[in-house]
Order: C-alpha cells, then sequence, then structure tokens
C-alpha cells in the first residue's frame, strides 16, 4: 500500500504571539498562544472558522488538553481554567505555585497537570479538589495518567517516573535533557521525546524498546496517530514515524513546532512560534493550491536560510571550561554563570549550601537552536522559558540575569529588575534603552524610519478628514451620558442579623467562626459610617471571607449576603476581590449560577444584579465587570423573560456598563461588540417600556460617542440597522431627542 503523503491543506493566522499548545474535539480546534488568548475554530466546508476569541487570560498560555467528557482545560500562568466547548470558564483549579507547562485528562472526572513548581498534581474536577501530588522533579513536569490511577512523570533532569496513585513505582534516566512530552504508544507502553534531540519509545515497564534519531534539536511536542509517531520541535520541522524509528515523511516550516494535534479527518495540524496554525492533510480533494504549497516551501527555505542568534564560536570558545566548575567560587546564592562543555554553552547557577555549581539547562543559539531559554526564577521573575535571558554585568563584574519576552513592557522588566538587585531608577531608562537595543524592537527601527514620511501623509490627510467631519459636528446633549446607577439602600441591622441568623443553619465547614464572625460586623458597621467611607478601610479577611464561605453558602441563605456585597461594591475596599488574577471570576460565575436557579428567586436574582450595577463605582471594579463581559452577557441574555423590575435593574446595568466602556475604551477588543449584541437581543426579544428602551439606546449612544474608532464601528456594524427603523411610542421630549442624537451619531 503506498504511503500516505501529507500536503498543506490550510494556513490561518491565529496569533500575534507563538502558538504554544492546541487541542481538537469533533469539528473543535482550540489554539493558545504567548499572546495572552485563546481562540475555538470549527470546521465548514472543510475549512477551520474563527468562532470564539477567548481573551480574559493576562498571561502567557502554555498547556492546553480536551477534556474527554466535553469542553477544554487551559493552563494559564499558576492556574487551570476549565472551559465548555464554546470557551465560557466553568471554573479553576488552583494549587500549583508555578506555571501549568502539561494537561491529560484522563477520564470524565480526572486531569493530570504538571508545572515548572517541580511537581504534577491529579485533579478531582467533580469536587474541583486535588487527589494527589507527585513530588520529587526539577522544574517544568511533561504528564501522563490513565483511569487506573497509574501516572508517568518526566522533568528537567531527564528521568522517567512511573507511579501507582502517590507511589512512586520505578525511576528510569530517559534523557540528557528535559523530557517535554509523554504519551501512551499502540505497543502498551510508552513514548517520549526530550530536547535531547530524541524520541524513546519504552515498555509498560519502563525497559527501552527504540530510539527514535532524526530531529536536529529539541523536540518539543508529539502525537500518536495510529502507527504514526508525528513530532515536531526547534529545528522546524514535523516528522512522521513508523513505530520502528524509521521517518516516513518530513515536513519544513518556517519556524520553531510547538505543538501538534490529529483532528478527526486525520489532519496534522502545527502551531508554530511565528503565531500560524497550519492544517496537513493526506485526502487530496483537500490539498491547498500548488501555489499556497510553493509558497510555504519557500518561505520556508527562506527562513531557515536566514536563521541566526546565540552565541558564535569565537564567543563560545572564551567561555571557561566545565573543567573549572570546581575551581571557581560563585560569589552569593542563585548566582548564574556560563561554561563550556565541549563546545557546548551551559548554564550553571551557584548554590551556597552545597557549595557547587548546579547546571541549569543549555544556552540556546546557533542554528538549529530555539530562541528561547530557561531561567530558574526568583521573587520578581517566575521561572520557565523566555525570548532572552540577557547577562548583565554590574560595576563589579557580577552577571545578573534579565529575562524577556517579546511584546513586554521594558519599562515594566526593568523596575523588577532595579528592585531585585537594588539598583536606583536612575538605572531605569539605561536598562530600558538595552533592552530596546537588544530585542525586536530594535531590529524594526530602520524599518520604522522608512514608513514616517508615509505615516506624515496619512496624518496629515487624516487632519483634513477630522476638519471635514468637525463641520458636520452636532451639538450633542445626551450622549455621552456619564452618570452610573447605583443601589445605596441599606438596613445594616437586618442585614446583620438574617447573615447570622442563617449562619447558625449552614453546614460546619461553611459556618463562620467566632473571630471571622468579629471581623464581618466589623466590616458592617463600617458601611454604615458614610461620612468617613473614604478613609475608613475594610480588613481584608472580610473579602476572603466571601470569597471562601460565603459565596459558597446555598442559594435559600444568599439573600444576606448579596445584600452585604451590594454595598460592599460601593466601598473602596471592595477593590480587593477584584484586584487579583481572577478578577472576580468566582462571584461573577457564582451570579450567573443564581440566575439559572430554578425555580427563580427573583430577590436574589436583584440583589445579584444591584451588585454588579455596583461595580461600576470604582476603577479596579469596574475595570473586571468590563473583563468579564462575556459572564456578564450571559447573565443579561438569561433574564430576558425576567420580571419588570428586575428588568429595570438590567437596564441601569446595561447603561453602567456602556459608560464604563465608553470612559475606559472598552478595556478589550470585544466589549463594544458583545455589549451591543446584548442591547439589540434584549430589546428585539420583546416590547420593553419606553424608559428601558430610552435606557438602552443612550447606552449605544455612549458607545457610539467612544474616542476609540474600534468601539464606535463594532456598535455601528451591530445595531445600525435595528436603530435607524426604531420607533419610541413616548411623549416625552428628552426620550425622542436622545434617539435622534444617536441615530445622528451613527450616521457621521
Amino acid at each position: 500500500m503506498e504511503a500516505q503523503h501529507y500536503k498543506l491543506s490550510q494556513t490561518i493566522a491565529a496569533h500575534n504571539g507563538i502558538v504554544r499548545s492546541i487541542s481538537t474535539q469533533g469539528d473543535q480546534l482550540l489554539t493558545c498562544s504567548s499572546d495572552k488568548t485563546a481562540k475555538l475554530y470549527e470546521i465548514n466546508n472543510n475549512q477551520y472558522h474563527q468562532v470564539t476569541l477567548i481573551s480574559f487570560f493576562e498571561k502567557y498560555i502554555y498547556a492546553t488538553c480536551a477534556r474527554i467528557n466535553g469542553g477544554y482545560a487551559v493552563g494559564h500562568d499558576k492556574q487551570i481554567y476549565l472551559l465548555d466547548n464554546e470557551g465560557n470558564p466553568l471554573g479553576i483549579l488552583d494549587g500549583h505555585d508555578q506555571q501549568v507547562c502539561s494537561l491529560k485528562s484522563i477520564s470524565e472526572n480526572l486531569l493530570i497537570s504538571g508545572s515548572w513548581d517541580a511537581t504534577a498534581i491529579i485533579w478531582d474536577i467533580s469536587q474541583m479538589k486535588q487527589l494527589y501530588r507527585l513530588n520529587g522533579h526539577k522544574y517544568g513536569v511533561a504528564v501522563y495518567g490513565d483511569e487506573n490511577l497509574n501516572f508517568i512523570t518526566g522533568s528537567q533532569d531527564g528521568i522517567l517516573h512511573s507511579w501507582s496513585k502517590e507511589t512512586k513505582i520505578k525511576s528510569v534516566e530517559a534523557h540528557k535533557d528535559i523530557i517535554r512530552e509523554i504519551l501512551t504508544s499502540p505497543l502498551g507502553g510508552y513514548i517520549t521525546c526530550s530536547n535531547d534531540e530524541t524520541i524513546k519509545l519504552w515498555s509498560k515497564d519502563l525497559e527501552l524498546i527504540q530510539t527514535f534519531l532524526g530531529h536536529k534539536s529539541f523536540v518539543f511536542t508529539m502525537k500518536i496517530h495510529m502507527d504514526q509517531v508525528i513530532s515536531g520541535g526547534d529545528d522546524r520541522l514535523v516528522i512522521i514515524w513508523n513505530l520502528d524509528g524509521t521517518p516516513k515523511q518530513t515536513i519544513q516550516l518556517p519556524d520553531t513546532v510547538w505543538t501538534v494535534a490529529i483532528n478527526n479527518q486525520n489532519d496534522i495540524i502545527i502551531g508554530t512560534s511565528d503565531g500560524k496554525v497550519r492544517v496537513f492533510t493526506s485526502d487530496p480533494t483537500r490539498f491547498a493550491s500548488q501555489a499556497e504549497i510553493e509558497a510555504l516551501e519557500q518561505e520556508a527555505s527562506l527562513s531557515n536560510a536566514k536563521q541566526e542568534g546565540g552565541m558564535s564560536e569565537e564567543e563560545v570558545q572564551k567561555l571557561p571550561g566545565i573543567d573549572k566548575l570546581k575551581t571557581m567560587v560563585g560569589k552569593k546564592e542563585g548566582e548564574i554563570r556560563l561554561f563550556r562543555n565541549g563546545n557546548k554553552p551551559e548554564a550553571y547557577m551557584w548554590s551556597a549550601a552545597s557549595s557547587n555549581w548546579q547546571l541549569i539547562g543549555d544556552v540556546i543559539g546557533g542554528k538549529g537552536a530555539s530562541s528561547r531559554k530557561f531561567f530558574p526564577g526568583d521573587k520578581y521573575f517566575e521561572a520557565g522559558e523566555y525570548d532572552h535571558v540577557f547577562d548583565v554585568e554590574d560595576d563589579h563584574g557580577i552577571t545578573k540575569l534579565l529575562p524577556y519576552n517579546e511584546g513586554e513592557s521594558f519599562y515594566d522588566s526593568a523596575e523588577k529588575f532595579c528592585l531585585r538587585e537594588g539598583y536606583s531608577k536612575h538605572y531605569l531608562q539605561q536598562i530600558v534603552n538595552f533592552l530596546k537595543k537588544n530585542t525586536s524592537f530594535g531590529q524594526s527601527q530602520r524599518q520604522k524610519k522608512s514608513e514616517l514620511e508615509t505615516m506624515k501623509e496619512q496624518y496629515a490627510q487624516q487632519q483634513i478628514i477630522q476638519q471635514q467631519q468637525a463641520k458636520k459636528q452636532i451639538d450633542f446633549q445626551y450622549i455621552p451620558y456619564t452618570q452610573c446607577t447605583y443601589y445605596e439602600n441599606m438596613n445594616l441591622q437586618g442585614l446583620s442579623k438574617k447573615l447570622f441568623e442563617f449562619n447558625a443553619q449552614v453546614s460546619e465547614e461553611l459556618k463562620l467562626t467566632e473571630k471571622e464572625t468579629l471581623f464581618f460586623n466589623k466590616g458592617i458597621e463600617s458601611l454604615g459610617q458614610q461620612s468617613v467611607q473614604k478613609t475608613v478601610n475594610i480588613e481584608n479577611s472580610v473579602c476572603i471571607i466571601f470569597v471562601q464561605k460565603l459565596i459558597k453558602w446555598d442559594p435559600q441563605y444568599l439573600l444576606p449576603v448579596y445584600d452585604f456585597f451590594r454595598l460592599f461594591c460601593l466601598h473602596h475596599s471592595s477593590e480587593q476581590i477584584f484586584a487579583g488574577l481572577e478578577k472576580g471570576m468566582n462571584l461573577f460565575l457564582n451570579i450567573f449560577t443564581i440566575v439559572n436557579l430554578q425555580p427563580v428567586n427573583t430577590v436574589l436574582v436583584r440583589l445579584a444584579l444591584q451588585t454588579l450595577c455596583n461595580c461600576l463605582k470604582h476603577n479596579t471594579n469596574s475595570c473586571a465587570i468590563l473583563y468579564h463581559l462575556r459572564i456578564v452577557k450571559d447573565i443579561i441574555l438569561s433574564l430576558l423573560d425576567t420580571d419588570e423590575k428586575n428588568v429595570q435593574v438590567l437596564s441601569n446595568l446595561i447603561l453602567n456598563l456602556s459608560i464604563g466602556i465608553y470612559q475606559r475604551n472598552g478595556l478589550n477588543d470585544q466589549a463594544s461588540e458583545m455589549l451591543s449584541e446584548t442591547i439589540v437581543t434584549f430589546l428585539q426579544y420583546t416590547q420593553r417600556d419606553p424608559e428601558t428602551i430610552a435606557k438602552l439606546v443612550t447606552a449605544l449612544g455612549n458607545l457610539m460617542r467612544s474616542p476609540a474608532q474600534q468601539i464606535r464601528e463594532q456598535c455601528k456594524k451591530i445595531s445600525y440597522g435595528f436603530i435607524q427603523s426604531l420607533v419610541i411610542d413616548t411623549n416625552n421630549e428628552d426620550t425622542l431627542k436622545c434617539l435622534e442624537e444617536v441615530k445622528l451619531s451613527m450616521q457621521i
């Protein structure tokens, strides 16, 4: 039988950063990137089309996996986000101390994760808790597990471990460098890949069966497909192997291959450092055009010919050899120096406790080598891989390590470096200039200079257009409207009485302790001191109690909880809840649960919605609710059929959100789009009263008066036809004039 030959089928310009991990499930493709976004695609007419942008992440996304029971798990920083098939967050697993780098779905309710904190964790998703924690690794951990609670792990030291639950069964020195991926093999054992450029096939007892030789640099990723192994790495190659270690086909890519996957059409999907995802198929009916195939081949050839970086041979030869490791003494704990092992530069860190240098990794560079470098982590910079790890010598000749990722703020990195080393901020600009010179910023300056004349010409044209538009400007009186509605009425005595009455009825696990009761009583008292609210702080313990206990109470007990939190959101101390990585996600998810309860508790729903309205009071809270606007949109659309009083609160919430977007230019690329869609859907669903319609139309007007062109364009695209045909059945002159202004704003 003729061997299958894969050719390009589709190229997706998916991300602005490295495509670090991809997963497939049914007709779906999830891509995750260093640009801090994830995207969902679905197949239509044999091509992937984007259906969802997931933009609530704040940092790099290193790992993802499709869950066996549907949905996805995404490793973001130290946490694991559980998403449904539409990209909506279902919950967060929190337990690692550093970024999650490896994920595998074991069964419907079991998940295993590996992290740069040198541990693996097995999670029970049904209870959102840890079952086992596997220790004894070095830095990043690759993981695999099965339903019988047998686990395989490997890490930076190249050692492969087998486990039964938490008991270590066996360890073998499997590779000479970090183990990147562990999979089960078709032969009943396991298969691993490593930075040592090899892939290895193991028996179930971790006896070596076969070594695959062919990659020229680090092997970052693998997938098993029937009787084939598909691997990719830093040599920009994807190799399709037989199980005997012979290559069947080699695909050259223009950039580092970080991740591969197989979809339900037996296609190979490849994610690379250039932000692109490429689909390769063996089905001739789905091959790309010959011109596209040839263009990719040319791009790959040109890119590989130009590839450069790392240390030159001359620079490497100047380094002290590893024979100096025993005679050169480090000056302080954690000092890092480079040594030469043969012709290969290696990084070592000084351990004061053991008085020796410890290998932390290769210095990556040269042809076929990665531009990513390992940094062991400290108080200011997290452990992991960076685009650059610069050696900066101080006035005493001591090398300081400065990690940096392309696209990050020069000033943030420089400030953290100064803080870590105790340098004066007078050095800040000097370090910023160094970063600009030695990163892609400096490489792009010549191109920017050549574009200057074009920019000047475009600016002159824009000035003319703006002058022409200024003549058409309307003296708007009703939009933008910037006075948020807050719910400030309080009965603190009744609230307190009911809350502590319910506290006596909840489970022991969630019941407030005597000390927590004192904290909470003090917090309630502080809410009543309106004249000094700006200066009176409420203990952070109140926030912790709310998140860890009160929000988990049974819905029948939540009325006084949300009555309290509605008022607490108006107090500046509430910003503590919304300032962290999750930005109050637990609160928004809890409200989403409340509005979908059956039977509906209309009073509780109203208090929850009033809480959301009050979130626009303070900047941190306002940024958080806009950050989680996708969840808030789902909350609003779950209440299309709600009662009249709740409709009034919803209209105030939507108007408050539009004010937040107007004042902060959106905060995310899709904020105005999501809110515009929500408004139009809410208005179209059923006949609304004139006051509600007026508020929702005003909300659209706020978006149309935004200084941000993208916000105006998104709003106009979604709501133009609806607004132009809208007639409000009212004699209120202000309402009619407001509608007229909104219509005119969409015509400019």
